[in-house]
């Protein structure tokens, strides 16, 4: 099964191929191909198939999960809460884009879903104005091919994903990153987002 419809972004320049462009970091690593995690029935202590999935990856904040991609983490966490993966949704290839569920669109996106990530790259940069003068401050991430999982959907496009293997060989860690473009001010700061790429939002399914 392949991969609905993709979410619409502005067309992508060059891609870093890192993480932080500031640093330089080199690219993730080839996605590993799925495997059998924990029994799909095992029970969890959460509520929720989300808190299960969330509260999975949450626990293994800084700490690697086998084989260390970002494939291995949203695969266990998935399987650990009683999700199907995405060997269940078809055959499974390094550097595909994954299917993890029911594609559901960025206004729907919540927590425990899975963002599916080709060439994605936000840039903010962020203008002060102060009686002293003017300040500029510039960021730049990206995730060339990646997989996370979704914690919290915060205000202005701002979404705290669970990730692994971002950059490379980094362990479990929690990122905000930003899914909207737009521009937004506050107290003579102005803060304009730039996406670019493509993005799939799914959301898990019962075993």
């Amino acid at each position: 099964m392949r991969p609905g419809p993709r979410t619409g972004l502005h067309d992508a320049g060059v891609i870093d191929d890192g993480t932080l462009a500031r640093i330089g970091s080199p690219a993730p690593g080839a996605v590993g191909v799925a495997r059998k995690g924990p029994s799909a029935g095992a029970k969890t202590s959460h509520g929720t198939m989300a808190d299960a999935i969330v509260g999975y990856a949450a626990q293994r904040l800084g700490h690697h999960e086998p084989d260390g991609q970002c494939f291995a983490l949203v695969d266990h966490a998935l399987r650990e809460a009683g999700a199907r993966s995405a060997a269940d949704f078809g055959p499974v290839v390094p550097g595909d884009d994954y299917v993890w569920g029911t594609e559901v669109s960025l206004s729907d996106l919540t927590r425990g879903d899975v963002v599916q990530f080709r060439d994605y790259v936000y840039e903010s940069v962020v203008v002060t104005e102060t009686s002293e003068g003017t300040r500029t401050e510039e960021w730049r991430e990206g995730r060339p091919h990646h997989s996370a999982i979704v914690e919290r959907v915060g205000e202005n496009g701002a979404v705290t994903v669970l990730e692994q293997n971002s950059p490379d060989g980094a362990p479990v860690t929690r990122t905000t990153l930003y899914f909207r473009s737009g521009e937004s001010e506050a107290e003579g700061r102005t803060t304009t987002i730039t996406v670019s790429g493509t993005l799939w939002f799914y959301r898990p399914q019962p075993a």
